[in-house]
């Protein structure tokens, strides 16, 4: 099965231009990067507008802002099919290829793996599959047709002990099972308690928050997670980027990169050719 992503803004600090560079890179990671690990079938496209999207596609909207309680993956009421907000940031190609990512591995926001806990003296629990969180700071981000798109975990992540030669991220940021790196965070719910409980990283010190019971017929668990952690990924996305990247212009209008000025004299000189032979 195909699965189909639209790409939508409605902020106009993204442009269509900048879109379709934004799909063409994510889709490129999608098909490339994550298929082959996750065993994902799925394309991604641009659209100006919601109104223009086919049915079926599931929808990620970039928007100025947000809801703190509604940054991730959501199901539509309407007709029980995933989509995400996207609150504009200088990186909101990363959060958008973060939100992708996870919304490809586990559209209804539910989807877990039992394991032991990270958590001191609290046994067997069951982790939310959310790829991407645990190293989802912009410093453990790679490029993709030059833009930053984000690090995902692999299926390994949740073995019971670390083996060599085992990948546990698609950049080997991860080196062991339910590592969480500087910026990212881990969610769990205990079958024991009801609770739904997390773990934070920040400046290398870890930090476990008890959110209480998960509340009956609230949602999907990814909802309920992401409600206290939206503080914590707008900061991650602010961290600095991997060390000598070329990323294009595809945030802010009017900044552009070494990139940038690489496309556009690649253009140029196709446009000189096209116009030599079209006289």
């Amino acid at each position: 099965m195909i699965n189909q992503v639209a790409l939508v803004s409605q902020t106009e600090r993204v442009t269509t231009a900048q879109l379709s560079v934004a799909s063409a890179a994510i889709q490129r990671q999608v098909t490339r990067d994550a298929s082959p690990i996750w065993d994902l079938n799925a394309t991604v496209d641009a659209f100006d507008s919601i109104n223009d999207v086919p049915i079926g596609y599931w929808q990620v909207v970039i928007k100025d802002t947000i809801p703190v309680n509604a940054q991730g993956v959501h199901e539509n009421d309407a007709n029980g099919q995933p989509f995400a907000l996207v609150e504009f940031s200088e990186n909101w190609i990363l959060t958008t290829s973060h939100e992708c990512l996870e919304m490809l591995v586990d559209p209804s926001g539910n989807r877990i793996v039992t394991g032991n806990s990270v958590a001191p003296n609290q046994g067997r629990v069951q982790y939310l599959v959310e790829v991407c969180d645990p190293s989802e700071a912009a410093a453990f981000g790679y490029t993709v047709n030059g833009v930053l798109v984000s690090d995902f975990y692999t299926p390994n992540f949740f073995d019971p002990v670390v083996a060599p030669g085992v990948r546990y991220s698609f950049t080997g940021a991860i080196t062991g099972p339910r590592q969480v790196l500087d910026g990212g965070y881990l969610s769990w719910f205990d079958p024991q308690s009801n609770h739904v409980f997390q773990l934070f990283v920040e400046n290398g010190q870890n930090r476990f928050e008890d959110l209480g019971e998960f509340p009956k017929g609230f949602g999907s668990l990814r909802m309920f997670a992401d409600r206290n952690s939206s503080k914590e990924r707008k900061a991650a996305e602010k961290t600095a980027k991997p060390k000598g990247l070329l990323l294009t212009g595809a945030g802010p209008k009017g900044k552009q990169g070494s990139y940038d000025q690489a496309v556009r004299a690649q253009a140029k000189a196709l446009q000189a050719q096209i116009d030599v032979l079209v006289r």
